[in-house]
């Protein structure tokens, strides 16, 4: 059993019409590994982007939607770098879940 924690910044864009807006996510995740797989349910994911400031500068964003955005930005971004360190297989990438 090994537990690995990864830091990576992945961004995030949103098409508002009259603009795109790129919002970088500092993104800790960790997971436990065991005979060179990811345990599923091991998963813990930390995101960090500056709220306050698209909240004041488009008042018009809704905050439940872009949260629910961003995290399945941030849940493709990790399954994604799972499978290219060979953690999941394709197939089987919806295998991991995550809290936090």
């Amino acid at each position: 059993m090994v537990w690995m924690v990864e830091k990576k910044i992945f961004h995030h864009m949103i098409d508002l019409g009259f603009e795109s807006v790129n919002i970088p996510i500092r993104v800790k995740f960790e997971f436990e590994i065991r005979e060179g797989a990811v345990v599923p349910g091991s998963m813990v994911i930390h995101t960090l982007y500056n709220k306050q400031v698209l909240e004041k500068r488009y008042p018009h964003l809704k905050a439940q939607a872009l949260e629910k955005s961003i995290n399945e930005t941030v849940k493709k971004r990790i399954r994604h770098y799972l499978i290219q360190c060979g953690y999941v297989y394709e197939n089987h990438a919806h295998e991991y879940s995550d809290s936090g």
